[in-house]
């Protein structure tokens, strides 16, 4: 029930009023927007929502269905961040935002429940979701695959196309925690390998690759037991309630280990544990372990980059790679993954326009707002089939599932690749090369 001093139905958790008046309406933020190039329309620019926010703070609006219709096609890539000069936390305005909308939607929010029970019940428990993706990993690379491709059957649920669409062409095992990483014949130093909820059930492959490229660099990773689901989505939702928990579990998890870098090869999840000190700002017990638990935080690039020990690498191609929004926008990663790129020899950098612009998986936004998800990626489908690179390289699950439906609609036989596997790949192609009579 809403509180009678605010118009908010969760006033612990609305978005204050001091970061809303952090916008000064300046209209940079819309030109970095992805809905506002696709749309053209103030409402659907990040400026826009943090207007309708502020309005329904004052009691000026209601929060009403075509207000929460505005926000939920906001994709929360957070580029406007990046080019606000007054420092708006759009992000955090929008997740406190939603979280309203969780909690009063304006149409009875049947939509928004089952996503919650989907992300509390299937998506943050490993033993639900681990037989669950056992499915997709069988069909990868399956002749029913083929066969429904083929006869158009698997048209006939959207929903279901769309997923076999973003499906890799072959997924291999999952990596959990407790699994075996590989470790080097000299350590150097010691890492914590995150391994996530989708991320270790469809991208196994990358977490070993990432294993692989720091054990050349000397540094021993391990899977530690305990961690569990970052609490991204589920805060991207609006249930921060829920995201808290996880927040508390990893941190718990973890603490034991130390100083040790908490390395990241999930953009989205990374961007998350980095503002675990802001999710957990109001809890006593937490607050401070948050802030040092954030700090350990270090996307893959970000820190092989750090590193400095470049390992000579081979890998003969064309490669564009494509900023996650998460990586570029919240974390302000951008030059170490092209650092990374620039050190493999005969590796050709095929540079696309928008390279940084939101390719419109965003979560599970692709599933809910299919649209402009299709919109987003058709455009990136586009510069694919204009430049034809032989690897597309990212660094976020969500991304790579996106691309791979992108590089379908562009007609290319074009790969899919998280920069670490590609890395990976050239590093053991350079070995192999030297040990080659």
């Amino acid at each position: 029930m809403a509180s009678e001093r605010s118009p908010w139905p969760v006033p612990a958790d609305a978005p204050a009023m001091e970061d809303l008046s952090k916008c000064v309406h300046c209209g940079l933020c819309l030109m970095a927007c992805p809905t506002y190039l696709v749309t053209g329309l103030e409402v659907e620019s990040p400026r826009g929502r943090i207007y309708l926010a502020r309005a329904v703070s004052e009691g000026r609006l209601e929060m009403n269905e075509t207000v929460q219709a505005h926000w939920d096609l906001c994709l929360q890539c957070r580029a406007c961040e990046a080019v606000c000069p007054s420092g708006v936390p759009y992000g955090r305005i929008m997740e406190h935002t939603r979280a309203q909308v969780a909690a009063a939607p304006a149409e009875g929010g049947r939509g928004r429940r089952l996503r919650r029970l989907f992300l509390r019940n299937v998506i943050a428990r490993r033993g639900i979701l681990g037989p669950l993706m056992a499915i997709p990993r069988v069909l990868a690379d399956s002749k029913i695959r083929t066969a429904a491709v083929k006869t158009r059957v698997i048209r006939v649920v959207a929903p279901l196309a769309r997923l076999e669409r973003q499906l890799p062409r072959r997924v291999g095992p999952a990596l959990r925690p407790g699994d075996a990483l590989a470790q080097p014949e000299v350590v150097r130093g010691n890492a914590v390998l995150f391994t996530g909820c989708v991320m270790g059930e469809v991208f196994g492959d990358v977490h070993r690759a990432t294993g692989r490229v720091l054990a050349r660099r000397g540094i021993a990773a391990v899977a530690t037991m305990g961690q569990v689901c970052c609490g991204a989505l589920s805060a991207h939702d609006g249930d921060l309630d829920f995201a808290r928990k996880l927040a508390r579990k990893n941190i718990d998890a973890l603490e034991a280990t130390g100083e040790a870098p908490i390395v990241v090869n999930s953009a989205g999840c990374g961007a998350s544990m980095k503002e675990y000190g802001d999710l957990l700002k109001n809890d006593s017990k937490y607050a401070e372990r948050a802030r040092r638990f954030a700090a350990r935080v270090k996307d893959a690039t970000e820190y092989v980059a750090e590193l400095g020990a470049e390992v000579p690498a081979q890998f003969e191609g064309r490669v564009t790679y494509q900023d996650p929004c998460h990586l570029a926008h919240a974390q302000r990663i951008r030059q170490q993954p092209r650092h990374l790129l620039h050190t493999i020899a005969g590796c050709e950098d095929v540079k696309t326009d928008a390279s940084d612009v939101c390719c419109g998986a965003a979560g599970m936004y692709s599933l809910v707002e299919p649209g402009m998800s299709a919109t987003l990626r058709s455009r990136k489908a586009e510069q694919f089939r204009l430049h034809r690179p032989d690897v597309v390289a990212t660094a976020n699950p969500g991304c790579q599932m996106q691309y791979e439906a992108a590089v379908r609609e562009a007609g290319t036989a074009t790969r899919v690749l998280h920069l670490l596997e590609l890395l990976d790949e050239a590093e053991a192609a350079a070995e192999a090369a030297r040990q080659s009579p």
